[in-house]
């Protein structure tokens, strides 16, 4: 009876261990993911507002589907680059204000980390929700060793 008491124990574990397993891998999507292991460190930088195009970023700063949050003023944008380029954007998710820095971005998409939104980082579009309204972008552009913001006048 002893054996079959610790034989029901053992079935008990490894079947909690399967379920929870299962719930962190395929509903909270908690996984190792070693595509981008080489992609480099999260980065943030504090800048001055200006008036013209604000460099942000040297050309080769940003590895591709990396990030950088920058803080103009009380404004939080986010560089990025994608395999098309350079893209600009707000670190606010339109679900419920979500630091979109924190999270992933993999093939020009951004991951929100707070409910998994997704958000396309070129036009700012929804890609998957909850989140209904897409994320502002700015223009950016990459030139002399450079990548240069364009941030609206009228919000300096």
């Amino acid at each position: 009876t002893v054996i079959l008491v610790m034989e029901l124990v053992g079935i008990g574990l490894l079947s909690t261990a399967g379920w929870l397993g299962g719930t962190l891998v395929y509903r909270n999507q908690i996984g190792v993911d070693q595509r981008y292991a080489q992609a480099g460190k999260w980065q943030e930088e504090y800048l001055e507002m200006s008036k013209g195009p604000i460099r942000v970023a040297s050309s080769e700063e940003l590895k591709v589907d990396q990030m950088k949050l920058i803080h103009l003023g009380s404004e939080r944008i986010v560089i990025a680059r994608s395999e098309k380029g350079y893209a600009a954007f707000s670190d606010h998710c339109t679900h419920k204000g979500g630091s979109l820095a924190g999270g992933n971005m993999i093939c020009g998409t951004v991951h929100c980390p707070w409910h998994g939104s997704q958000f396309d980082v070129h036009d700012g579009s929804v890609k998957a929700g909850p989140a209904k309204e897409g994320i502002t972008t700015f223009p950016v552009e990459e030139k002399e060793g450079g990548v240069y913001l364009h941030f609206p006048q009228n919000k300096l």
